[in-house]
């Protein structure tokens, strides 16, 4: 098992959401990976997640999770769901598990959910509004995420 984490690559992503929709997890793809799957490329290394926070759903994720090599879920409490602190699994790649980015929980963001094809797997992400609502912070990505985001919505492209 490697002390660090690779950069998540988009085969990685795929293999991670097939397993999440065969154990029936409840999650919105967001951060970079939303933006590249709606066609807009930013630099990143890690999947985001904005997960249900139930223990069922803990499990659920969990058990998707093990299809990483490190198997680094096994760690997991699904009861932390419950508890509402972001969970990172660092595995051989890393995956963040957010409950409320900017204060936007699952079922806050469910209504913006929108199922976009990445290469024959479909992935369950949010809407431009809705990745918008999730890059309301002061951090440096998430100022220029929103400047494209806005762009985008507005019709001007990224």
């Amino acid at each position: 098992m490697s002390d660090v984490s690779r950069p998540a690559t988009a085969e990685d992503l795929k293999r991670l959401v097939q397993a999440l929709e065969t154990t029936g997890a409840r999650y919105l793809l967001i951060g970079a990976y939303a933006l590249l799957a709606h066609g807009y490329q930013r630099a990143t290394v890690d999947i985001d997640l904005l997960v249900e926070a139930t223990r069922d759903n803990g499990e659920r994720v969990k058990q998707a999770l093990l299809v990483l090599p490190d198997q680094s879920a096994r760690e997991i409490d699904p009861q932390w769901f419950t508890e509402g602190e972001n969970i990172r699994v660092a595995d051989e790649i890393t995956v963040d598990l957010l409950f409320s980015p900017c204060a936007q929980t699952y079922e806050m963001l469910k209504p913006h959910e929108e199922i976009i094809d990445l290469d024959g797997v479909p992935v369950r992400t949010v809407s431009l509004q809705g990745l918008l609502l999730t890059k309301q912070s002061q951090r440096p990505q998430d100022v220029q995420d929103s400047l494209v985001l806005r762009r985008a919505i507005a019709g001007g492209g990224a």
